[in-house]
């Protein structure tokens, strides 16, 4: 099925320390099997594809370029691997023309998941303009609530962050067993974790895959419009791939890839 299916929020139910602790063991278990983390990306797409569907997903947010690398992958090994992409309502236009461009050509199952309350709602609620008074919030309603919800039940979740985007990210690595909020266990996939931007562009160039056009403009990181700006001018050292993000601000990620608590393992992986 490709194109877009469209969902909003729904309430995850907590779960005992018992479910939890078994979820984390069947988890490890299954590591046992996984390809090794130097392994290549779509073999390691492909084998949490097939040892998790209907159970996995992967993410996109159509703005870096990473996140076409991921797409492409997944449209070649596991075409039924939805990927869920979540629409605050501030994204720039360029972003939902790159997402149904990809649809249109890959034929990629999108699922857009959208905040319970519209822009409007939110303004009305919160407040105007919540994203220059509280940007923290603002991240909590637009992105991580949505995208807790929509990882509900998942048993894998396969993104496109890597080790060299930012210190943040510093320690990613390809295999990684989270506890979210409501106590369920979910194993995160990072294949690209090792590679470098280079290795990123010269697949995106070598497949010939589109990739958002704001990229070429000045702009190393795509959020919302209100919190990213180009870094043209900025100088050289502080452009990383999060440079541009809540400019002037202490806060370099939104939340999505931090609400859960990564669990400690041991395993022939770590090798």
């Amino acid at each position: 099925m490709s194109g877009y299916i469209e969902t909003d929020n729904r309430l995850s139910v907590s779960q005992a320390p018992e479910q939890e602790e078994m979820q984390e063991l069947a988890l490890q278990e299954l590591l046992l099997q996984a390809p090794p983390e130097s392994a290549a990306p779509q073999d390691i797409i492909k084998w949490a594809a097939d040892t998790f569907r209907p159970h996995a997903a992967a993410s996109c947010s159509f703005g870096g370029a990473g996140g076409m690398v991921i797409a492409h992958m997944l449209a070649r090994c596991a075409p039924d691997i939805p990927l869920l992409f979540i629409d605050t309502g501030f994204l720039f236009p360029e972003t939902y023309a790159l997402r149904d461009s990809l649809i249109a050509k890959y034929g990629l199952r999108v699922i857009n998941i959208v905040p319970s309350l519209t822009p409007e709602e939110q303004a009305s609620r919160y407040g105007d303009k919540l994203w220059e008074r509280d940007p923290d919030l603002c991240c909590t309603l637009r992105k991580v609530i949505p995208m807790q919800n929509a990882l509900y039940g998942l048993k894998a979740w396969i993104t496109s962050l890597r080790r060299d985007q930012s210190p943040t990210r510093k320690n990613t690595r390809v295999y990684e067993i989270h506890r979210f909020p409501d106590g369920q266990m979910t194993l995160k996939v990072n294949p690209l974790a090792n590679w470098r931007r280079e290795e990123v562009w010269d697949y995106i160039i070598s497949q010939d895959i589109p990739y958002n056009p704001l990229l070429n403009r000045g702009y190393r990181s795509l959020g919302c419009t209100h919190c990213t700006q180009d870094c043209s001018s900025c100088p050289a050292e502080l452009q990383d791939e999060r440079a541009g993000r809540w400019a002037g601000r202490n806060k370099t990620e939104c939340g999505l890839h931090t609400f859960s608590k990564q669990i400690d393992r041991l395993s022939r992986l770590d090798q």
